[in-house]
């Protein structure tokens, strides 16, 4: 494939090698080619008819769905539109022009961070789009096509290929200019640290980052860096100057945390105190990750983020401290959750599948009830997150809830496992297990609304959650 560089800063013409005779011609273009480009990888193919004159553009979806796309014309002709809109690029703000047709056989390599629109020149036009990143409506964004910013000769354009009158959606007539354009690009890309990597919620933020092109991350665990060392931690995050932090580590075990406070503390607290300061230096946004456990569990309907909490057990009680810190960066996010299940750890999930080889009955308690929460589904949320300024403290699982039994239950249908479910009171089940637990809150509705209200898309149910789960697991046979 030749590559020719345009006036804009990493936006390519491509030209695919033809291979022909009389009959006609072949040619190819492999994924190697495009992720050298920086094309992360072929997410959908688009496809859009036009007559002449037509006007498409200039259109953008906003971060974290941002879209390098590549482009092409099939049948009829098109002259292909492109601003960069990066702030912190050499070219931002300035714009080129690719006629493109079968007959050159041109693409054009429009990266990430791009308005890209186009005109048809001629009648019956069909138009391309590889893209690399999922579509959301509700992430549609663009600028004016005519914007006397950008300073794009239309009129020239027009003349020259004929077209009387451009046709433009209502839409495209009304948008607003590059400068009024409150959506923040940049060329650099941002960089995230992530805390608890080896953990189920740690490991599948690293993955959701990768696949959607973000590759400039540091992903760590208590052999690289101890959140409770303060010196290390202040070393490390000054020195990698990351834009984001996902704060996954934490003492999680729940039980024995109540032997064990001050160690709890020093990890929930302290720890989190030390990357709150370091997060203030280097002016990164915090993500920090909270539990049902700071409620009590005793009210009647859903809990909602400012209903005062209660927290009744050292996990609960330090988590909670542990928000006290992050809020004290004002770029903060706080996440709520709840019934984790990932597939790089232990988790319910697992322990009853496994159970479920050996026993043909198992007793799950029916008086805690709450939402699940997948990592796959919660780490697609938190990058998204992260993208944007909208701060505060939020409640987030999978939709829908269901007691531990239902849970137990739901699993062993869903898996066509024969073991049967028999609910029990939490009462009941220490004392037929003779064990002793801290306390559970009895009620762990949390209500989730807050995330629609800001834009964000709610979880899946949580029955499908456990389904894609349990799908991963059966390819992975993690358990």
């Amino acid at each position: 494939m030749n590559k020719i560089e345009t006036n804009l800063k990493d936006c390519y013409i491509l030209e695919p090698k033809r291979f022909g005779d009389e009959r006609g011609y072949f040619e190819s273009t492999t994924k190697e080619s495009l992720e050298e480009l920086g094309f992360s990888r072929i997410f959908q193919v688009s496809n859009s008819l036009s007559g002449k004159g037509i006007v498409r553009g200039l259109h953008f979806q906003k971060d974290p769905y941002c879209q390098a796309k590549v482009v092409r014309c099939h049948r009829g002709a098109v002259l292909d539109v492109v601003v960069d809109m990066r702030k912190d690029s050499p070219t931002y703000g300035k714009w080129t022009s690719v006629e493109l047709t079968p007959e050159n056989g041109r693409m054009l390599y429009v990266p990430r961070g791009f308005a890209h629109g186009f005109v048809s020149l001629k009648d019956d036009t069909l138009f391309e789009y590889y893209v690399d990143n999922l579509y959301k409506p509700r992430m549609e964004g663009g600028i004016l096509w005519n914007d006397p910013a950008l300073n794009i000769n239309w009129n020239q354009i027009f003349k020259q290929y004929g077209i009387e009158e451009p046709v433009l959606s209502s839409k495209d007539k009304v948008r607003v200019g590059i400068n009024e354009c409150d959506v923040e690009f940049n060329r650099r890309p941002r960089k995230f640290l992530i805390t608890g990597f080896k953990g189920q919620l740690g490991y599948d933020i690293a993955r959701e980052l990768e696949e959607r092109g973000e590759t400039d991350y540091l992903a760590l665990d208590i052999d690289e860096m101890d959140i409770t060392d303060r010196d290390q931690v202040m070393r490390i995050v000054t020195s990698y100057k990351p834009d984001v932090i996902f704060h996954c580590a934490a003492w999680t075990a729940v039980d024995k945390a109540e032997d064990m406070k001050d160690k709890v503390k020093a990890i929930n607290v302290d720890g989190t105190a030390n990357l709150t300061d370091a997060s203030i230096e280097v002016g990164a946004k915090m993500i920090y990750m909270s539990t049902d456990y700071v409620f009590d569990g005793k009210k009647e309907g859903l809990y909602k983020e400012t209903d005062p909490v209660n927290p009744m057990s050292v996990y609960g009680e330090t988590k909670y401290q542990g928000e006290e810190e992050v809020r004290r960066n004002p770029n903060h996010f706080i996440t709520r959750i709840s019934w984790v299940f990932g597939i790089n750890g232990n988790n319910f999930i697992k322990t009853m599948l496994k159970l479920s080889e050996t026993k043909d009955k198992l007793n799950v308690v029916d008086d805690q009830v709450g939402s699940p929460t997948y990592t796959r589904d919660l780490s697609n949320l938190l990058v998204e997150m992260s993208y944007t300024n909208k701060y505060g403290t939020y409640h987030v699982n999978n939709d829908g809830y269901c007691s531990w039994a239902e849970f137990a239950d739901y699993i062993m249908r869903s898996n066509d496992k024969k073991t049967i479910i028999n609910p029990v009171t939490t009462e009941e089940y220490l004392e037929l297990t003779g064990t002793k637990q801290a306390y559970r809150p009895r009620n762990s509705k949390l209500d989730k609304s807050k995330l629609v209200e800001n834009g964000f898309e709610m979880l899946p149910s949580w029955q499908s959650a456990t389904d894609r789960y349990c799908k991963e697991l059966s390819r992975k046979k993690k358990y």
